[in-house]
This record gives C-alpha cells, sequence and structure tokens, in this order.
C-alpha cells in the first residue's frame, strides 16, 4: 500500500511537469470527450514550481535529451510548444486524440514522417492526413508498434490520434461541421481555478477507470476535477469528486483520510512524503469530496527530484 501511496503522489506531481501548454479552449474538443487534460505552458513558465523544474531537467540531464530532440525534429517540446489538449471517450484508444499547438518547421516534421516505412497519406477535404507505424506504441493487446495518424490543421496545430476515424472527427470540430464541448458542463472548480497551469476533468468515470485497487474511489464517483497551480507564492492541488451518492461520497472521503494518515505514519521512512501529507485536506459536503493540498514550490520540487532518482537507481538495479 505504501508503494501505491508513493506512486500516486508523485504520479499527480509529476502531471505538472511543462509537457503541455496554453489556455484551455472547450470549442477545440469535441462534444464527445468524456475526459480531456491541459496544461497552460505561459502559464506554467510564470510559476517558481516551473522554474524550479527547468533548473533541474538541466541538472538531471533531461535538458540535453530535449535539446538533441529539438535538432531532430526542428523544434524544442518545451520551447516551441504553446498548448496541448488531450482528450477522449471512455476507455477507446482510437477515439482519444491529443492536439498540439507551436512553432514548428512543418517541411522538417514531414520529412521525419515520411521516412516510416509504412508512410501514407490520406485525403480528408483540404486536410492530408498522414499515416505511420509507431514502434514505440503499443496496440491495446500490448503488442508493441500501432499504426498512428495526425495532420497539420494549420501550420501551428498538429491533430494527432491511433485511430482513423477519432482524428478525422477531431478535424471536424475544429472546421465547425461536428459539435463542440463548449457547452458541455465538466468540473467548474477545475475550469475556473485561480493560476492552474494544469486540469484534468472527466465525466462518467466509473465507466472509464478499471478495476485496480488504486482505482476503488473513482468507481464510486460520477466527476472528477483536478487543477494544478500556484496562487500567491504556493503550489496547490485541488481535487473535486462528485460521487454517485452522499454514502459514497462519505465512503470516498474515510479511504482518502485512511490513505493519508498511512503515509503520515510512513514518516520514518519517507519523512519527506509524510510532510507532504500532512498537508493535504479532505473535505466532504453532500455528494462532493474535494481535496486540496497546498505547499511551497522548493518543498514539491524537492520531492520530486528524490523519487526519480530513486527510480532511475531501481531501474539500474533491474
Amino acid at each position: 500500500m505504501k508503494k501505491s501511496i508513493i506512486i500516486l503522489t508523485a504520479g499527480v506531481l509529476l502531471s505538472t511537469m511543462p509537457i503541455l501548454a496554453g489556455p484551455l479552449l472547450k470549442k477545440q474538443v469535441s462534444s464527445r470527450a468524456s475526459w480531456l487534460a491541459h496544461t497552460d505552458h505561459e502559464q506554467f513558465k510564470k510559476t517558481l514550481t516551473g522554474q524550479l523544474i527547468r533548473k533541474e531537467l538541466v541538472n538531471l540531464g533531461i535538458e540535453e535529451h530535449l535539446s538533441n530532440f529539438a535538432t531532430i525534429s526542428s523544434f524544442h517540446p518545451l520551447d516551441d510548444v504553446r498548448n496541448v489538449t488531450i482528450y477522449g471517450t471512455g476507455k477507446d484508444r482510437e477515439k482519444a486524440v491529443v492536439l498540439i499547438e507551436g512553432e514548428f518547421d512543418k517541411e522538417q516534421v514531414l520529412t521525419l514522417v515520411r521516412m516510416n516505412p509504412q508512410y501514407k497519406e490520406i485525403k480528408y477535404g483540404d486536410i492530408v492526413l498522414y499515416e505511420w507505424f509507431d514502434e514505440n506504441q503499443k496496440d491495446p493487446n500490448g503488442t508493441a508498434g500501432q499504426m498512428t495518424y495526425g495532420c497539420f490543421y494549420q501550420d501551428d496545430l498538429i491533430v494527432m490520434g491511433v485511430g482513423q476515424e477519432g482524428v478525422k472527427h477531431a478535424v471536424d470540430v475544429l472546421r465547425g461541421s461536428a459539435e463542440n464541448a463548449a457547452n458541455v458542463i465538466f468540473s467548474r472548480a477545475a475550469q475556473d481555478a485561480k493560476g492552474a497551469f494544469f486540469q484534468a476533468m472527466a465525466l462518467n468515470v466509473a465507466e472509464i477507470v478499471g478495476e485496480q485497487q488504486e482505482t476503488a474511489a473513482l468507481k464510486q464517483t460520477n466527476q472528477v476535477g483536478l487543477a494544478v497551480g500556484e496562487s500567491e507564492g504556493n503550489f496547490y492541488i485541488n481535487l473535486d469528486l462528485t460521487a454517485k451518492s452522499e454514502e459514497a461520497a462519505q465512503a470516498v472521503t474515510k479511504m482518502l483520510e485512511g490513505i493519508i494518515a498511512f503515509a503520515v505514519l510512513s514518516g520514518e521512512e519517507q519523512p519527506k512524503l509524510a510532510d507532504l501529507a500532512k498537508k493535504v485536506k479532505v473535505n466532504c459536503e453532500n455528494k462532493t469530496v474535494r481535496v486540496h493540498f497546498e505547499s511551497a514550490p522548493e518543498s514539491v520540487v524537492q520531492f520530486l527530484k528524490d523519487q526519480w532518482q530513486k527510480k532511475k537507481e531501481q531501474d539500474s538495479k533491474e
């Protein structure tokens, strides 16, 4: 259980890494979407959290890899990407898409894609879809490699996914010929969070999550919203869950309080995790469970750094 707590805590915190960017525009998202994730990179770069993480990327040697990627692809994943939004419907991977906005050398990117031995071009109205085999992807059966589809909707906007029809539908949403999510009611708390640079929202959560023990709370949840950001100099995480009933909300609250208490009790082995756990507050009102975490950016980034180094040490022993 302690391992699960560490993984979950680090996972939430690591989700704040600046791999996404730009203000959330629901009109770019399909009305069919039951979940979405988004990060505002411009906001992230303004925060102390972002500046400290970027410094650690240099210290850990990750920045060098990103620079090497930029040399090959002609764009830097952090500096040149302005906006990425990921959304999908349920657990169907072929309906999930990613929208990437940024400064790209279109011809250089296409030159790399055309080197793929299974590269194809598919005409879709005035848009050209590109098909290639991605060896780094895994299909639903876990087999290495999967066909991937993408297009330049505009020179600064890339649409990608593993389902051709999903990518086509995303293009239709951008064109305005398919309904967008402007009127879909996702978590207002997550959407309106002040100073947020990462937002994630989901509807019909019980239908999306699996059967793992770590998702037990979500199985009793209809809607969830997550906002991560910095406000008044403090790093924060706000999580709100709308349960199926008041009884379910109380059960979720007790489970979360138990996890937090267990993390606090791990103080001798994981003092930094225990210190962070003490700052997590859980509140339940009717069917809504709210979780709030707030801490100095320095302590959060140090925790992330420690977890990264421990993972590297474990990987080297395997």
